[in-house]
């Protein structure tokens, strides 16, 4: 059996539905997922009643991506089985998600200065209502626009960090994220460990911040030279394993579809079971 702990969907930075992520679930033969949409977990209701109006047998398990920050590092953390009505959580997510508006404001003000015509209208209309701005509406807008030929280049070029139209967002500490994760009785994992792409800093981060488990199973480790054991690390830590797709859907974005990434179901039954240590 496959899971899948880590999707996108159009109420944040991705391409599909979450209508349409459920109907990819059932043809890819997963059996249990999460929606973590950046800074916002209204796309949740939605999945679950396109579930239960087929009766599907799929496990569906609540989750969020918080954006934080560490010594200057963007550093992800996946939150599972929360409280969906606890106060302090969702004024945090309120509080990321108007900093991301402003962020994108910035960003697009520096693009078109840069020689790139692109106006904050044109990326919203992209973004079609979505409920948490992210750089993947600025890239997708300019590819559209002919002005890139895909997504990552866009990154590359322009609003990956330390490129001239990147601008950073003050976001929270990842103990601040966890802490509230854990108030709100949900379990919070240090998402794609391999794109922090500091080993030492990782190490320094499940040392200091009270991590309930590490994803090992993400696309970003099929990138690293050398690969790095995070599965030990997970061991070594004493951490529940969590992994999946980080699907957003974007053209030229690896993967495009559930299922191009699988994650054995066994190794994530922790996290689906939302137990915590």
């Amino acid at each position: 059996m496959l899971a899948d702990l880590h999707i996108h969907t159009t109420f944040s930075d991705g391409v599909y539905t979450p209508e349409k992520i459920i109907a990819q679930a059932l043809v890819s033969g997963i059996t249990a997922l999460a929606i973590t949409d950046h800074d916002n977990i209204q796309a949740y209701d939605r999945a679950v009643r396109a579930v239960h109006s087929r009766h599907l047998g799929l496990e569906l398990i609540r989750g969020v991506e918080i954006d934080t920050d560490y010594k200057g590092k963007d550093v992800h953390v996946l939150g599972y089985h929360f409280d969906p009505e606890n106060r302090d959580l969702l004024q945090a997510m309120t509080w990321t998600r108007i900093g991301r508006i402003q962020r994108v404001q910035k960003m697009v003000e520096k693009i078109d200065a840069l020689g790139y015509p692109l106006t904050f209208k044109e990326v919203l209309e992209e973004a079609q209502g979505a409920k948490s701005l992210g750089r993947p509406h600025i890239a997708r807008t300019l590819v559209k626009k002919g002005l890139f030929p895909g997504t990552q280049a866009v990154f590359d070029a322009l609003i990956g960090s330390g490129k001239p139209a990147y601008f950073r967002q003050v976001k929270l500490s990842p103990q601040e994220a966890v802490d509230l994760l854990h108030q709100a009785g949900g379990i919070g994992v240090l998402a794609h460990p391999a794109e922090i792409a500091d080993p030492d800093l990782v190490e320094e981060l499940l040392s200091t911040v009270p991590f309930d488990g590490l994803e090992v199973w993400h696309p970003s480790t099929l990138q690293e030279n050398p690969p790095h054991d995070w599965l030990q690390v997970a061991r070594d830590h004493h951490l529940m394993t969590s992994g999946g797709s980080d699907l957003h859907g974007n053209p030229g974005r690896f993967p495009r579809h559930l299922g191009e990434f699988p994650v054995l179901y066994k190794d994530v039954a922790d996290i689906i079971a939302g137990k915590r240590s």
